[in-house]
């Protein structure tokens, strides 16, 4: 998601179901990248369809932004799957959509823990994907796997 000009402590009114118990912090705050950007594993430019500041490859154009992102995994080597349980042999990607569409997305580590770039803020693990569900980042709704090699 963009645009974001939030504090740590706002987590507790954006990511509700993050508690100490299920997530740990694993980088400093920067705005040299965003989740996009982190889980397609770029951690020097932010990424997102149609900003004319944020990186975009060529190839990957559309419309639609969710259709777009999607796109952007699949030219990577990803495909969609059903869901985020982790499988032996597969990194997976998650994006997360609220009503308003695509906002977040995150990256399964080989633990089967993810990770995520949250805005500008800090970088975290957390266990499940249901701990940044909310009313902010929505439901993580597609899910892509790629052959680890």
């Amino acid at each position: 998601m963009t645009g974001q000009r939030l504090t740590w402590g706002d987590r507790v009114r954006y990511w509700p179901n993050l508690s100490n118990d299920n997530h740990s912090i694993t980088s400093p705050a920067t705005d040299n990248y965003n989740c996009i950007a982190w889980a397609y594993e770029v951690s020097n430019k932010s990424m997102w369809p149609g900003y004319p500041d944020y990186y975009w490859p060529s190839d990957v154009t559309g419309r639609d932004e969710l259709r777009t992102l999607i796109q952007l995994y699949l030219n990577k080597g990803y495909e969609e799957c059903e869901n985020g349980q982790q499988e032996d042999g597969f990194k997976k990607v998650a994006i997360y959509v609220n009503q308003e569409g695509p906002t977040h997305a995150a990256r399964q580590l080989e633990s089967g823990r993810w990770t995520s770039k949250l805005g500008i803020l800090v970088d975290i693990e957390h266990d499940t994907l249901e701990a940044l569900e909310g009313e902010f980042y929505g439901k993580a709704a597609v899910f892509l796997r790629k052959r680890n090699v």
